[in-house]
């Protein structure tokens, strides 16, 4: 374990959330700035440099600051990457617009089809051909070369993305495009031989495609930010947070800027779970409610990394955290369709102006301004009193609504957060209950500024009878920053039976991927003592066009027995049956490598006297009644201090509702017990 200071940085849609962590001692200091969307990098220094001022830290100590990003969310969801221009096998270059027949809802009569990132227009077909073993049928020609390269350039193209057939079984053709084109420009080039050695044309196209679509932007982005933070702390480094919930230098991101494709989400789902692990609880369902999204992932036994996601309507074939993402926050509008009936998000008021309260410029009616009505949030006390809430501008922006739904503003308030309840539940099914498992079997972890403020509605929607709320629930997401390890996902595509002819192979293509993995890692600061390797690989039966990941032993004499084994088993749970007579096939060998990079320290809490409430206030519970509510400072509480509901428990970074029916306890490392009062 390193014996440093870490920073870990996440930045969101309303705040960019800082925490700094002495790896040694386990003090944690944190810190909230508002972000800034046009420029996220403008929050992250401010906020670093803050951080360190307040707590008189020397920037000399700070060894590490990790990043977690949303400059390629972003990026995608409002298609603002880079010009691209295309080289595919000549006859393929419509596979981005063919894609897939797969449809979210084949009972849609409307469905649509996300654009393609790249116009038919710079899509340049390549003479050349490999078989389906990667043998050359058509050689490409240095005349060929040439003029596709000049073909490619006169495009004025920001990045070119290169993904010819069967590349992964064979890359010299894609790799004599690269030599050329690096010879006469200083394009970003992103060869689908680099980023995605796997079979199947659409899916591997589509995520070479947003690598390029996204390099330039994401490299840009962090090589800056490199640039100021080591200005800020001379002798820290920039890691980055990838999907797949690992970390890497952000000098080695060029390249591999697809693997940062969701990297503010996984954050959340990794602190929430780090937490959760310590009071030794198998099923939780994190949600991360900031001001802008609600991140919600559901955990049984370990963090889920899939082998691939979708952000936008874009495939990418990347391994990601699994995290479900709707637009749901404290900043989410409530509005009225033409049918007059009542929203709430996806769009959302982020960080300027923000909700109406913040008194910034806003006019539409929040999630913010509807708690704050409730008297769930404190005009005084909102980021421990940096922020002041304006209740009027708040209520004359809800009673736009309500005026429209003819009901009183507090009926209206009370509605808005049912609905964006609502909209979290519905998430929160489509993640357990359409997957097999109840969600009554969950404990609920609620972070993000708003989470901890609907716990209560969320956990009554579910009939979930537990909460876990983190000691910093607005940072947790950042916490998780400086908890994971390095990380790095490795693929390739084998395709062959699985039978003891191929058993070498296969153990070959392991090796090379353990190989290539440990470079990576010790090249970002990694002992090769500390490396543990995870071993899987995609298994079919033969003529199947699905696959099952199976989790293999490290065991090499047993690598055919053992796989098909577990495959069989897995494949009987999952569909219910097994193919006693088809062939077995090994599609895709994965290695996962992981150093550990520290260690998560629980926070003390030493306070033993019970705190006495600093103030009653008047909240509209959920019948639509108004009682009399206690409220309490979070840090004051004592050890074991047990709070009936209603109750209202603020903090720097969030406000905990404890509900009619519920009760709070504080325990010594500073997470709070919701529980449902036995009847």
């Amino acid at each position: 374990m390193f014996k440093m200071k870490i920073i870990g940085v996440d930045v969101g849609g309303t705040f960019t959330d800082l925490i700094l962590v002495c790896t040694e001692t386990g003090e944690q200091y944190i810190h909230k700035v508002p972000s800034t969307p046009e420029n996220q990098d403008i929050a992250v220094t401010q906020g670093i440099t803050e951080i360190l001022d307040t707590h008189c830290i020397s920037p000399h100590d700070v060894h590490l600051i990790i990043h977690g990003t949303t400059v390629a969310t972003n990026a995608m969801l409002e298609r603002k990457g880079a010009k691209v221009v295309l080289l595919t096998t000549k006859g393929l270059e419509d596979v981005l617009e063919i894609g897939r027949q797969n449809r979210e809802d084949i009972y849609n009569l409307q469905a649509t089809r996300a654009k393609p990132l790249v116009s038919r227009k710079n899509r340049i077909g390549v003479e050349e051909r490999l078989d389906s073993e990667g043998n050359i049928i058509i050689e490409l020609s240095d005349t060929t070369v040439e003029n596709v390269v000049s073909k490619a350039i006169k495009k004025q193209p920001d990045s070119i993305a290169i993904s010819l057939l069967f590349s992964f079984r064979n890359q010299k053709h894609e790799k004599k495009l690269i030599q050329s084109l690096r010879s006469f420009s200083e394009l970003y080039i992103a060869a689908s031989s680099d980023v995605l050695p796997e079979f199947r044309e659409f899916e591997r196209t589509s995520t070479t495609v947003l690598e390029a679509y996204l390099g330039p932007l994401v490299a840009g982005y962090l090589q800056r930010l490199s640039t100021s933070v080591s200005k800020i702390c001379p002798n820290s480094r920039l890691a980055v947070m990838q999907s797949n919930g690992g970390t890497m230098l952000a000098s080695q991101a060029e390249g591999r800027v697809i693997g940062l494709a969701i990297s503010g989400l996984a954050g959340g789902a990794i602190g929430g779970w780090e937490i959760s692990k310590h009071w030794k609880v198998p099923r939780v369902i994190t949600i991360d409610m900031g001001g802008t999204s609600c991140d919600i992932s559901a955990i049984s036994g370990n963090i889920i990394v899939r082998p691939d996601n979708e952000v936008g309507g874009l495939p990418i074939r990347v391994p990601s955290v699994d995290v479900k993402t709707i637009g749901a926050g404290g900043g989410s509008i409530a509005w009225i369709d033409n049918a007059g009936v009542l929203h709430v998000g996806p769009q959302s008021a982020g960080a300027s102006p923000g909700p109406a309260a913040y008194g910034k410029g806003g006019t539409e009616a929040t999630v913010t301004d509807a708690n704050l009505i409730l008297g769930r949030l404190s005009p005084d006390y909102f980021l421990g009193g940096n922020v002041s809430l304006d209740l009027n501008q708040a209520q004359d922006s809800v009673s736009k609504i309500s005026s429209m739904l003819d009901l009183s503003l507090e009926d209206t308030a009370l509605g808005i957060i049912k609905i964006s309840t609502a909209n979290m539940v519905q998430a929160i099914r489509e993640v357990t209950v359409e997957r097999g498992t109840d969600p009554r079997s969950y404990i609920l972890v609620p972070f993000g500024g708003a989470g901890p403020t609907q716990a209560v509605d969320i956990a009554e929607a579910l009939d979930i009878n537990a909460i876990l709320i983190p000691p910093y629930p607005g940072i947790t997401s950042a916490l998780g920053l400086v908890s994971t390890n390095l990380r790095v996902d490795l693929m390739k595509t084998t395709l062959v039976s699985a039978q003891r002819e191929n058993q070498a192979f296969i153990l070959t293509t392991f090796e090379s991927l353990i190989n290539e993995a440990e470079q990576r890692l010790v090249s970002q600061g990694a002992s090769r003592e500390d490396i543990q390797y995870t071993w899987k690989i995609d298994m079919r039966y033969a003529g199947q066009s699905h696959e099952l990941m199976v989790s293999l032993p490290n065991k090499h004499e047993k690598i055919v027995e053992s796989s098909i084994d577990i495959f069989e088993h897995n494949h009987h749970e999952s569909f219910g049956y097994i193919m006693n007579k088809r062939d077995i096939e090994w599609v895709t060998a994965r290695v996962v490598a992981e150093a550990h990079s520290g260690e998560f320290h629980p926070i003390r809490h030493l306070v033993k006297t019970d705190a006495e409430p600093i103030c009653e206030r008047s909240i509209l519970v959920e019948d639509g009644s108004r009682v009399k509510a206690d409220v309490f400072r979070r840090w004051e509480l004592g050890i074991g201090q047990v709070i009936n509901g209603p109750a209202i428990i603020e903090q720097l970074d969030t406000t905990s509702y404890v509900g009619f029916g519920w009760s709070a306890t504080m325990e010594n490392d500073a997470v709070i017990w919701m529980r449902r009062n036995k009847k």
